[in-house]
């Protein structure tokens, strides 16, 4: 039974995934890294979730954990009705084929000893019953023209492709098997910047044409607010803020996604006198010992004694939207800036 447009097709609760830490002498467990430290979200039917971070926020853990190729430690992750933490391998296989992945890096994420065909055909040899072998060839040739490849370069293997062409043969793949929601793993990251915009209307094309539900990932926020109709951010394992694109960009309230949208670039800088950088000052800490309350108390300049002792939860905030800062507050804009481009140190 598929859900309807109104309820989460993807459900989020509570999820941890914890990854122990070993000993050289014995290989004992001494303790653990928090890659995901109880996140919860929904995504509905259609929807584009931003999910952005800095490296080593838990994005992409958070992702291969939803997909289910990390465990996760508790929590649960309710796909279409089915509960996929607990689900045996051969649900987890069925529930797989609705949803699929586009990685990073288009270099690693292909097998180089099989041709562009092949790969997009592997996907039907694990689920026989998606496409007939005799319709192989030409559902990889339609494919192949769908995200803008030349069919007849079927024969070829990955290194004879460039970096965008890789990417859109790793797109085909993903939707070999006609899948409900994809994952994009920073999947235009490793792209040069016209190739990324090819990319991204190709996915929002894909979307329109197809009805696809994405969950996307990255950390270039332009990129972010070009593609998404929400947006979470996550810091150190943890969602700190999420809210509708529009909201999240002119109206943030945590200190954290104050900082990150401090420090998009912008054409014109000479234009906004007023625009001041907010700068992060120390090191992001260690997900093996993370900080007493709130996690991103070390880094801001709004702590106070409360942010050591009590961890703020995330929720409505100055009756706008969901974000976990004991002292949320909105940063004053200069008339005629734009949002992301007038934000100045608040607190």
């Amino acid at each position: 039974m598929s859900a309807s447009p109104s309820e989460p097709l993807l459900s989020v609760r509570e999820l941890h995934t914890t990854f122990p830490i070993r000993s050289a002498l014995l290989r004992r467990v001494t303790g653990h890294i928090q890659a995901v430290a109880g996140v919860s979200f929904d995504l509905r039917p259609g929807e584009t979730l931003g999910l952005v971070g800095e490296s080593g926020s838990g994005k992409s853990t958070l992702a291969r954990t939803v997909i289910g190729l990390e465990k996760a430690a508790s929590g649960t992750v309710t796909f279409d009705g089915r509960e996929l933490t607990s689900a045996s391998p051969a649900e987890l296989r069925a529930a797989r084929r609705d949803i699929q992945m586009i990685f990073q890096d288009p270099y690693s994420s292909l097998n180089p000893r099989r041709t562009a065909g092949q790969i997009v055909a592997e996907a039907w040899e694990i689920h026989p019953d998606v496409v007939s072998r005799s319709r192989w060839r030409d559902e990889v040739s339609d494919l192949l023209a769908r995200v803008g490849l030349d069919p007849s370069h079927a024969d070829r293997y990955p290194h004879q492709f460039s970096g965008g062409q890789r990417q859109r043969l790793g797109i085909a793949r993903a939707l070999a098997l006609k899948p409900k929601i994809v994952i994009c793993d920073e999947a235009v990251s490793a792209l040069d910047v016209s190739i990324q915009a090819q990319v991204l209307n190709l996915l929002a094309d894909l979307q329109a044409d197809l009805g696809l539900t994405y969950l996307f990932i990255a950390h270039d926020l332009s990129v972010v607010r070009h593609v998404a109709d929400r947006v979470a951010v996550m810091y150190l394992g943890r969602v700190v803020e999420v809210a509708d694109q529009e909201e999240i960009f002119q109206r943030p309230t945590h200190p954290y996604t104050q900082a990150l949208l401090s420090a998009v670039p912008v054409p014109r800088p000479w234009d906004q006198p007023q625009r001041e950088s907010i700068i992060i000052g120390g090191d992001v800490p260690s997900p093996a010992d993370p900080p007493s309350g709130c996690r991103f108390r070390t880094r801001c300049w709004k702590a106070q004694d409360v942010c050591a002792q009590v961890e703020p939860a995330l929720e409505i905030r100055l009756g706008l939207h969901p974000s976990a800062c004991h002292f949320a507050e909105l940063l004053s804009a200069a008339p005629g800036n734009s949002p992301e481009g007038s934000l100045t140190p608040g607190g």
